[in-house]
């Protein structure tokens, strides 16, 4: 039985790709989508764009607004640790079982390596998510221009 409610239609127990209503424009997966959200005086904003990698079965989105990396292929960890009782919490409500936590490589289309520490391991998660905010705490610089996502450390593509 599927949790949460369509992205399409709001409906439960079915999902958007799976859903006989008429589908909502929605805007093309390799667009910057900004989603601005006002709590009173706290202006948030969370921006998903699709990464380019090589070698990875299923597409990589950095989301600003994601407060963990996750990855649902097992197969894609370095290091792995299993771990039980822990749930995901979606923006939509919605959970799903964490069932371990590791290390990730990433192999970025310019030759070089990105490791993402304490990745969630979330099987039915759809993409597979970087952390935009966790890669700034770690000292990189994200920036979204030209339809490209160029991310930096130390003056180092």
């Amino acid at each position: 039985m599927i949790k949460g409610n369509c992205y399409n239609c709001g409906k439960p127990n079915h999902m958007a790709k799976d859903c006989r209503l008429p589908k909502k424009n929605q805007a093309h997966a390799s667009e910057v989508r900004s989603v601005p959200i006002d709590l009173g005086e706290l202006n948030l904003s969370a921006v998903v764009f699709e990464a380019n990698l090589v070698d990875n079965p299923r597409e990589w989105w950095i989301d600003t607004g994601a407060t963990c990396h996750i990855c649902s292929d097992k197969e894609m960890f370095s290091t792995y640790t299993p771990i039980n009782g822990r749930k995901l919490f979606m923006g939509n409500s919605a959970t799903s079982n964490i069932v371990g936590i590791g290390n990730v490589v990433l192999k970025m289309t310019s030759g070089k390596e990105l490791t993402l520490i304490d990745v969630l391991h979330v099987p039915d998660i759809r993409k597979n998510l970087v952390s935009g905010s966790l890669l700034v705490k770690s000292g990189f610089r994200l920036v979204f221009e030209s339809n490209k996502f160029v991310l930096t450390k130390n003056n180092t593509l």
